[in-house]
């Protein structure tokens, strides 16, 4: 019974597909993470239904990339992108460590997160239209992608538990609250058996992924430690949407390459 009470917590808070209503307690919140990688599931099961399943794979490729930009999109409702607008906000201010904080929590929108918006978002589209119209675009290479929507997820969770956070309330505190080792290890088997899958499907479109995503959860630690002073829920989702960018960057430059 806690499992599916926290299959539908981790399902109602970081995606839009409708969950059972009840009333949620503190164990629930505090084990909102453990199915956060499985909505990744769902948007890469989705992904490769849409380029791979016969009647679905017949659609012109143009309206098929335009469905895998939105399908994100579609299934999180923006929740991730909302963060990593307020976190380039927060970057571009070039201010103290505290008035960065001060706009993480700013609910308007500055130029600087629709410029970087609009910047990410054309690498994006690039990546998948590079993707997507490779001549060596496979099962192989779209279950990579897809798991990079698992991995990206793993990742934040990780380091959403085990990094400081910069603030000792909000929603992200209250989710990491306690002993989450357990979480930690789940989230680490998970992740894992991602990356068991990426090599096994393709082996150097797997490899490179799992590189850019090790690297660049490095880049994120220290980042965050020096400009926040820690994690925050705006944050991860900054590092979720950036990482799942520059990991389909990576796949597609391969794929160009190899």
């Amino acid at each position: 019974m806690k499992l599916l009470r926290w299959f539908a917590v981790s399902f109602s808070m970081y995606s839009k597909i409708p969950m059972p209503r009840f009333e949620w307690k503190e164990d629930d919140m505090a084990h909102s993470l453990v199915f956060f990688p499985f909505v990744g599931l769902v948007i890469g099961a989705l992904i490769c239904a849409i380029n791979y399943v016969p009647v679905l794979a017949e659609f012109p490729v143009a309206l098929r990339i335009i469905m895998t930009l939105f399908i994100p999109l579609f299934i999180t409702g923006g929740f991730h992108v909302d963060g990593f607008m307020d976190t380039e906000d927060a970057l571009s201010s070039y201010g103290s460590r505290d008035k960065k904080l001060e706009i993480l929590k700013d609910s308007h929108i500055g130029a600087f997160a629709v410029i970087s918006l609009v910047k990410w978002g054309l690498v994006y589209a690039f990546s998948v239209t590079a993707i997507l119209m490779s001549n060596n675009c496979g099962i192989d290479a779209l279950v990579v992608f897809s798991m990079t929507f698992v991995i990206s997820r793993c990742f934040s969770g990780i380091t959403s538990l085990a990094l400081d956070k910069a603030r000792k309330n909000g929603m992200l505190y209250e989710e990491t609250r306690g002993n989450q080792k357990g979480i930690v290890i789940w989230l680490t088997i998970v992740l894992i058996a991602a990356f068991a899958t990426m090599i096994i499907m393709n082996a150097i479109y797997g490899a490179v992924v799992a590189v850019v995503f090790i690297f660049y959860t490095e880049y994120y630690r220290h980042r965050v430690r020096r400009e926040f002073g820690g994690v925050t829920g705006d944050t991860a989702g900054f590092y979720l949407t950036t990482s799942e960018i520059l990991t389909a960057l990576a796949l597609a430059v391969t794929m160009i390459v190899v």
